[in-house]
């Protein structure tokens, strides 16, 4: 018996990463942020965010993104650029602040993984007062399939 479970979960370990996920042939489309919120008297506590892309060619889209880290001071973060695309993934970096990568990652299935890495959370990326960018966001409607 231990050596059937052996042998199954090995032989799902190894099915599982046989089939590398890949990118979508068009990553264009409406993304939103996974997260849990609650509703507090009428303010909205938790992270929220959307992203909007639009394939230009094999190589390069353009982004809308935004993520607002929610109440009591709602602050937030956003930008508007074309990035390049290779493999599934998309990197945004700054020139306000040099230690600013956010990697998006088209590869996850059903929508866009997305890690910032910065110096200073608190003020890192241009965003507002210890605005994160990261988490899953769902693919909520494709666009250009």
């Amino acid at each position: 018996m231990k050596n059937f479970l052996f042998l199954l979960f090995n032989s799902l370990l190894f099915t599982h990463i046989a089939k590398p996920q890949t990118a979508p042939t068009n990553p264009s489309g409406y993304y939103s942020l996974d997260s849990k919120t609650t509703v507090q008297n009428g303010d909205t506590y938790g992270y929220t965010g959307n992203i909007k892309v639009k394939q230009i060619d094999s190589n390069r889209i353009y982004m809308e993104f935004y993520v607002c880290k929610g109440a009591p001071g709602y602050n937030s973060g956003s930008f508007e650029d074309t990035l390049l695309y290779k493999n599934g993934i998309a990197v945004r970096t700054t020139t306000d602040d040099n230690s600013c990568i956010i990697t998006f990652n088209f590869n996850t299935a059903g929508g866009i993984t997305v890690e910032e890495k910065t110096k200073d959370f608190n003020a890192g990326c241009g965003f507002g007062s210890a605005v994160v960018a990261n988490g899953f966001y769902k693919r909520i409607v494709s666009k250009g399939k």
